[in-house]
Order: structure tokens, then C-alpha cells, then sequence
């Protein structure tokens, strides 16, 4: 995962669960610990919950 992260844009992609790399522009909302993008609920680990919203409150 780190490869793959590493290889795409940081404006628009993070890393949100030791599974999940998701694109910043494609989240519709986010919810508590989850994210919906489309009808899919990714969850957000406690790992990289204070990475992610700060990343998001820019």
C-alpha cells in the first residue's frame, strides 16, 4: 500500500485504513469514523483518523 501511495497525487489521495486509499475528490460525505463515497462505506482507523481530518479541514 505504501508503493501505491507513493505513486499517486497526495492533493488527492489518502490513506484512511491500513486497506483503504481513497480519492479526496470523490467523497460525497463522511460519517463519524466512515466515509460514503457512491454507496460504498469505507471505514477510518483510529491510525489515520487525525491525519485524514486534518488533511480534510484545509
Amino acid at each position: 500500500m505504501k508503493l501505491i501511495l507513493s505513486k499517486l497525487p497526495a492533493s488527492k489521495f489518502i490513506r484512511v485504513h491500513r486497506s483503504f486509499i481513497v480519492s479526496i475528490p470523490h467523497i460525497n460525505s463522511i460519517q463519524r469514523n466512515r466515509i460514503k463515497i457512491g454507496d460504498k462505506l469505507i471505514p477510518i482507523s483510529e491510525s489515520y483518523n487525525s491525519d485524514f481530518f486534518q488533511v480534510i479541514e484545509k
